[in-house]
């Protein structure tokens, strides 16, 4: 009896599963970016960007990238600390570090941060949800969203080393803004100045009070806090003021050129 050879196995497509470890596990989806419509914008390399669906609301939310850009809007929900309990001293200990942890973290090295930030939950429960946003060398925007009397208030901490923060608070913000600089420069737009009373100032250092008409007097307050090295900080109310980047010397020279 002659043996016959066996055919050959199916060939493939001709492409490498770089994700395969033996499984049938497949590279997740990241949508491509939109390609620009306007004919000067030079080829430059995209950086990646991480943007989370809005719809719903994050409890104990970290998101933290080296080069990706971070962008989106967030409901933060604010957690009650847990109160002590007669459990061992390793029990109270591990509560006590849970207890420090944010209710959202967003973090980057080189990329940048734009950021729409809400409070979700009630008051009366958790009084404020704490909120840490931070980048190395990355510019960061954050607008805050008045979420009503009945809404925790925001206990906000942002700080980069050489990148320009613009923070724009709600109508509804009542408390603190605290603004630490190196080198950089320090601006209040007109219309949150018409709203604050200086408490200290000086080269390096700002801190207001901002009172909102539209608080009652026993609310919790709010807090934000902004550091800087070598950035400029810019400060806003959201409605009532407007803020444009200034625009870069190729920026200039590009447009000129396509006039």
């Amino acid at each position: 009896m002659t043996d016959k050879a066996l055919p050959p196995p199916p060939y493939g497509n001709g492409e490498k599963n770089i994700y395969s470890n033996g499984s049938d596990l497949k590279p997740p989806l990241i949508d491509a970016p939109a390609p620009s419509s306007s004919a000067t914008t030079t080829a430059v390399p995209h950086r990646p960007e991480i943007k989370v669906p809005s719809s719903g609301s994050f409890t104990r939310l970290s998101l933290q990238t080296k080069w990706a850009n971070i962008t989106g809007t967030y409901y933060i929900n604010a957690v009650n600390p847990a109160p002590p309990n007669l459990q061992s001293r390793r029990k109270r200990r591990k509560q006590k570090k849970t207890r420090e942890i944010p209710d959202a973290v967003f973090r980057t090295r080189r990329g940048n941060l734009t950021l729409d930030l809400c409070t979700n939950g009630y008051a009366k429960d958790v009084p404020r949800a704490s909120i840490r946003a931070s980048s190395r060398s990355g510019n960061i925007s954050l607008n805050l969203i008045a979420g009503g009397a009945a809404k925790p208030k925001f206990d906000l901490e942002c700080g980069s080393r050489s990148g320009t923060i613009v923070l724009f608070v709600p109508e509804t913000y009542s408390g603190v803004i605290q603004l630490h600089t190196k080198s950089g420069t320090m601006n209040f737009l007109p219309g949150i100045s018409s709203e604050m009373n200086v408490v200290k100032s000086s080269d390096t250092e700002c801190m207001v009070y901002v009172r909102s008409r539209l608080m009652a007097p026993n609310q919790p307050a709010d807090f934000c806090r902004v550091r800087t090295r070598g950035g400029d900080i810019i400060v806003g109310e959201r409605g009532k003021d407007t803020y444009h980047k200034p625009k870069t010397l190729l920026e200039k020279l590009t447009g000129f050129l396509s006039v």
